[in-house]
């Protein structure tokens, strides 16, 4: 009987030495994650590839719309000469600002259904939620009575 106890000290210190050693490793691991300036130095060329492609994007974008602004065909027609033509632009402009201020039918789809769908899971989490705190009042009153 003294050997077998002997034996599961023995089995558990040696667990507690592979578990503490685990922990050692565990630890490391996530401080060398968790250090930005090895991560920094270690991830610093995706960064700067990273960096000069966004400034590559940003900066073709902003020529290609200079460009397109630039071209004879896009360029303003001249101011109208009567006032019927000036109502008549007027109501141009009004006409395409309410097309705009209206969202697409899919968009308001969309909308629509994670609205419905943020209700649903509300009130699915409350029920959860008074479920539990029913229970538990349940549980604790028979404990004791």
């Amino acid at each position: 009987m003294g050997q077998a106890v002997d034996q599961a000290q023995q089995e558990r210190e040696l667990t507690k030495q592979a578990l503490a050693a685990d922990v050692d490793r565990l630890e490391a691991r996530v401080r060398a994650e968790l250090d930005w300036r090895a991560r920094l130095r270690r991830d610093a060329p995706r960064y700067l590839a990273l960096g000069a492609g966004a400034v590559l994007l940003v900066g073709a974008v902003v020529a290609l719309r200079a460009r397109l602004r630039k071209r004879p065909g896009n360029q303003p027609e001249t101011a109208p000469a009567s006032l019927d033509d000036v109502a008549a632009e007027l109501r141009e402009i009004r006409h395409r600002l309410e097309r705009r201020e209206t969202p697409p039918v899919w968009q308001r789809a969309v909308l629509r259904g994670v609205t419905s769908a943020a209700a649903a899971g509300g009130t699915l989490v409350a029920r959860r939620v008074m479920e539990r705190g029913s229970g538990t009042d349940e549980g604790s009153t028979g404990t004791h009575g």
